[in-house]
């Protein structure tokens, strides 16, 4: 498995001062017309090299948008996301619990029992345990 690691800029400015005096050790032994030649050719890649600048491009806007995204903006969306599922599950348990208390509602209202049943203590510890055991 090949992992490309990329040199830090201490390591490429390491390695330009190795290979240069490595080639100026070199040049007492070069015929002065080589050594011309080097030098111009030398002169022509540092004026062909660029520099790298910090600046903004269109191009890095995606790029820098995809970072934000995956560093703070996932865990904010993750976090509204389950906010949001414990909101609706919190109100359609409030709405079965009142839908259960209009069913026992509209069956003690619609229910043939007689007026003194519901006035027994014993028909209101009922109603009470039964209420208990729905929650």
């Amino acid at each position: 498995m090949n992992i490309a690691v990329e040199p830090t800029a201490a390591e490429e400015r390491t390695l330009g001062l190795f290979v240069r005096n490595q080639l100026n050790a070199g040049n007492p032994m070069l015929a002065p017309r080589v050594t011309e030649r080097l030098f111009a050719a030398r002169q022509a890649a540092l004026a062909r090299h660029v520099a790298p600048t910090v600046a903004l491009s269109a191009a890095g806007i995606g790029h820098i948008g995809r970072g934000w995204f995956e560093s703070g903006l996932r865990p904010a969306l993750f976090t509204g996301a389950l906010i949001v599922a414990l909101m609706a599950g919190t109100h359609l348990m409030s709405i079965q619990h009142i839908e259960s208390q209009e069913d026992i509602d509209t069956a003690l209202l619609s229910d043939t029992l007689p007026l003194t049943a519901y006035l027994d203590s014993g028909f209101q510890t009922w109603l009470a345990d039964s209420a208990q055991q729905q929650h």
